[in-house]
């Protein structure tokens, strides 16, 4: 197996967890990691005990790939420089910080023959791998993700960090044209938004409720998907997926509750989830969804293959995230043409 020579840029909060987990792996050489903030190479050479870089222009020429872990607003500046140097990349979500952008990668990437996989993670999550194959073809989503203050990703805003998780896997299950985006948001610290709710509409006919909140009193991230045979249900935190699986005869409609009588209404209000809606617990593998896409990206670099998350589907995501945030945009300005309180006339 060749030895990949690998490089991580960026020593925050993920950079250091991309590092620990690349660190002892058979197959790979950390050639080093980049950080401008010479406190952060400080504390990433000390724990892990790596090379450290303050740019990325001082890495070693003949790099095979890397991981950028940047903040946004860089994912652009430093994925378009390795391209051009014929490095393989890895760059967290979202790709990058405009649609503009995400095309130059997609397309530096495509003309220098090199891999571009965008890091979401929540794809390799092993309780959506559990349950993904069971949810095709959806009829509705819903998706809450929320979570206290963290004081990351502040250069962007809660659709860009959080809610893009649930976008992505949205629109790889649905695979249909996103034809109505209803959405708002609320800024709690600034500038960017820190809770939005988005209402999408499918050419399909499917719909998607996304939740989400960085400033929340409690923890959640969770989905639940319908379709015409299936409801699931997944937490991402917990790692659990189960199905709710209807039988052949409430399938088949043949289930009059109406016509019941009082001891068949109460037979099936206590065997309602074993026998009408059988509830399955699904068995779902304990697995590093990190560690995993890192092996998706080497494996890819080995062999050529297209990644689970490509550039395209990086560009795709942060296209209709885009739009939702256009209109978090256009009901804060409609709501800003309304007095707050509004006078009764007597």
């Amino acid at each position: 197996m060749k030895q990949l020579r690998i490089a991580v840029v960026g020593a925050g909060h993920l950079g250091r967890i991309h590092t620990r987990l690349l660190k002892p792996l058979d197959g790979v050489e950390l050639v080093g990691v980049v950080d401008p903030l010479p406190e952060a190479r400080t504390h990433i050479a000390a724990e892990y005990g790596v090379p450290v870089f303050e740019h990325q222009e001082d890495l070693p020429a003949d790099i095979d790939g890397a991981i950028v872990a940047t903040t946004t607003e860089h994912h652009y500046d430093v994925g378009a420089a390795l391209l051009r140097q014929g490095v393989h990349l890895f760059i967290e979500k979202p790709i990058s910080a405009t649609v503009e952008q995400a095309d130059e990668l997609v397309g530096l990437a495509k003309s220098n023959g090199r891999v571009l996989q965008i890091g979401h993670v929540e794809r390799f999550n092993p309780a959506w791998r559990a349950i993904a194959a069971r949810v095709r073809r959806p009829r509705y989503i819903e998706a809450s993700r929320m979570s206290g203050y963290t004081f990351r990703s502040t250069d962007i805003g809660v659709v860009l960090d959080l809610m893009i998780h649930d976008l992505d896997l949205v629109l790889s299950t649905v695979r249909s044209e996103v034809v109505e985006i209803d959405a708002i948001g609320s800024t709690v610290f600034g500038p960017h938004e820190d809770m939005a709710h988005a209402h999408l509409r499918f050419a399909n006919g499917c719909i998607a409720n996304l939740n989400t909140s960085r400033t929340s009193f409690y923890s959640q991230r969770t989905m639940q998907i319908v379709t015409d045979r299936v409801y699931g249900s997944v937490d991402f935190a917990d790692f659990s997926a189960r199905i709710v699986r209807p039988s052949k005869q409430v399938l088949r409609g043949e289930v009059d509750v109406q016509a019941m009588s009082v001891d068949e209404r109460e037979r099936v209000k206590h065997n309602l989830f074993t026998d009408m809606l059988p509830v399955t617990d699904l068995a779902v593998e304990k697995r590093n969804a990190i560690q995993d896409e890192q092996a998706d990206f080497l494996n890819c670099i080995r062999s050529g293959r297209r990644p689970r998350v490509c550039g395209e589907q990086g560009r795709y995501c942060l296209s209709v995230a885009e739009k939702i945030l256009e209109r978090i945009r256009e009901a804060e300005d409609l709501a800003s043409r309304f007095p707050r309180r509004l006078r009764v006339a007597s």
